[in-house]
């Protein structure tokens, strides 16, 4: 049995459960990708394997985030400049237009950091694609 994670997302409650298992997730600026023809946005992500029993430091596994549908992309907080630089993921949430089921997702990023994609609706694909290695730290969101 595989550990690899692959799931699809339709609507709010699958973005939920994909938005749960991208929490932390870093990726490389660089490896965030616009395909304005196929109007898809893909993204790198190596992601805290959240889904795992709570263990150590925990894992970290190398994983493609695709989004279809996407009609444009707005950023800010994040330096386009510096394809080296790393963001990562917090949350992903999904607002429907007065007519669904088109609306905006907004990734929100750690340090303050958004992306706003009007999509044509809910349409996502998470697949691992590499083994899992140990993380160097599990992400701590306690308050000092």
């Amino acid at each position: 049995m595989s550990d690899n994670l692959k799931w699809q997302a339709l609507d709010a409650e699958d973005l939920v459960l994909v938005s749960s298992a991208l929490q932390d997730g870093i990726t490389p600026v660089g490896q965030i990708k616009f395909d304005r023809t196929a109007r898809t946005l893909t993204l790198l992500v190596n992601r805290f394997r959240w889904e795992m029993p709570d263990y150590g430091k925990g894992e970290r596994v190398p994983s493609i985030l695709r989004i279809d549908g996407v009609l444009g992309v707005k950023a800010r907080g994040i330096n386009r400049a510096n394809p080296e630089g790393l963001a990562v993921i917090l949350a992903m949430e999904f607002t429907p237009d007065d007519e669904p089921p088109g609306g905006t997702l907004k990734l929100t990023y750690a340090g303050g950091g958004e992306m706003q994609l009007s999509v044509e609706m809910i349409d996502m694909m998470l697949a691992d694609i590499g083994p899992a290695r140990g993380a160097r730290s599990r992400p701590d969101h306690t308050e000092a």
